[in-house]
């Protein structure tokens, strides 16, 4: 009995051994199997939806282009991601390299957790040259590359081909019979209350939050505005508002809901009703392209937002790959991490698919790219997009303007007193 008892434990522990070593974590800390001889290299990223999934096509045929290196995508929850990144990096736990919008590369940078690219773009072969100025020139600090920019994702138009075509507003090229200013704009769309079907809407938009602030924000930039605060230094930057454009740019946007009402109050799903081929026209960022071109029965078309103010401009941020700074770290990760993101970027017609610009502009110019349908139709927004101020406070500036905007979209504040509440709250922030 005792012998038995003692058999049958010792297997339970040969099997308990063999079971942990069976279920061991690889660096990334998950389940994923390394192939022999390669490398791991260690990715954070916070995207969802399509995008995550034209993301891991393109980590995979990384991977599957070559055995040294393998790219170990782990997706983190999108609304804590930068959080965890900061606290990670700060621990010196954080990835072999992640994801970051531009708008948060100050903040990373300033606090020393990101490392320069320079040196090792150098020795991996990244030509910087090859990229969108504009876009790239978000990326550079005190001359040295900090990012390797994957894409552009800018605010743009859709227009419902069928509506607005029936109403007599298309030519035959499918750009829209708009005189470019504020009066052709509101003409235009008067014209599409009228002849509309009933139960249609011209301008399907949302009354708060994020999208009707980048459309603010690309008015504010057409009129001439920069940006919200100063850009010489990253922690101590300064009121700056152009408070002329800025206004003239809310008045205008404010008059679209109420005076002129072209766009509708409180659209439960503006999304949905474009989707649903209710409205003549919404606007939202280019992600959306992914979204509508999946639509059954959607005749669409994407394009700029007309410079009705005089110049070209618009709202933007851009996705980058960064690298962790850790000292510890042996220099084959960040290699490794490196050629990665060269091959992200050259690869930027997978990404596209998502609707993304692409920010290495040989892409652009690429058969594969121009093959994609809708893209090319406003792929040119790149070269004139507008990003956040460069400075550490941009996230919580961004959340106090929303929030301010929103009160003049409700007509509960005069415009004049929104911009004067938000100098105030955006100064103490700085302040502190």
């Amino acid at each position: 009995m005792k012998k038995w008892l003692y058999v049958t434990l010792s297997l339970l522990v040969i099997v308990g051994l063999l079971a942990a070593c069976s279920g061991s974590k690889n660096r990334g800390g998950n389940d994923v199997k390394i192939p022999d001889g390669a490398t791991e290299i260690v990715m954070w990223n916070l995207f969802g939806g399509g995008d995550a999934e034209y993301m891991k096509n393109i980590v995979d045929k990384f991977n599957e282009s070559q055995s040294d290196y393998f790219v170990n995508n782990i997706m983190q929850e999108h609304g804590e991601y930068y959080t965890k990144l900061l606290t990670s990096i700060g621990a010196g736990k954080g990835p072999d390299f992640g994801i970051a919008h531009t708008y948060v590369l100050p903040e990373l940078i300033n606090e020393g957790l990101i490392t320069e690219l320079d040196t090792l773009g150098e020795e991996v072969g990244v030509n910087w040259d090859e990229f969108n100025q504009n876009v790239l020139d978000a990326t550079i600090f005190d001359g040295s590359h900090y990012a390797v920019p994957l894409d552009t994702h800018a605010q743009i138009m859709y227009v419902n081909n069928k509506l607005v075509g029936d109403a007599g507003l298309l030519n035959a090229d499918g750009t829209l019979k708009m005189e470019q200013t504020p009066e052709g704009f509101i003409e235009f769309f008067q014209t599409l209350k009228e002849k509309l079907p009933e139960g249609k809407i011209p301008f399907s938009f949302s009354n708060a939050g994020a999208d009707p602030y980048w459309t603010w924000w690309t008015y504010y930039t057409q009129l001439g505005g920069r940006g919200i605060l100063t850009e010489d230094s990253l922690d101590k930057p300064t009121w700056d508002l152009n408070l002329e454009a800025a206004t003239e740019a809310a008045e205008f946007v404010k008059s679209l809901y109420h005076e002129h009402e072209i766009i509708p109050l409180n659209i439960a799903d503006f999304y949905g009703e474009f989707g649903a081929g209710n409205a003549a026209v919404m606007s939202t960022g280019v992600w959306a392209t992914g979204i509508w071109e999946t639509t059954e029965g959607l005749d669409f078309t994407p394009m700029p937002i007309p410079p009705i103010f005089g110049k070209d401009a618009a709202w933007a941020a851009s996705h980058t790959f960064i690298i962790p700074h850790n000292e510890k770290l042996d220099e084959k990760y960040k290699k490794g991490a490196l050629e990665f993101m060269k091959f992200a970027a050259e690869n930027g017609a997978m990404w596209a698919q998502a609707g993304h610009i692409p920010a290495n502009d040989t892409v652009i110019q690429s058969q594969e790219f121009k093959d994609l349908p809708y893209r090319s139709e406003y792929a040119e927004v790149a070269n004139y997009v507008n990003f956040a101020d460069s400075n550490i406070y941009a996230r919580g500036v961004e959340t106090i303007v929303i929030r301010h905007l929103d009160s003049i979209w409700a007509n509960d504040v005069s415009v004049s007193d929104a911009f004067k509440n938000m100098e105030k709250e955006v100064k103490e922030l700085i302040s502190k």
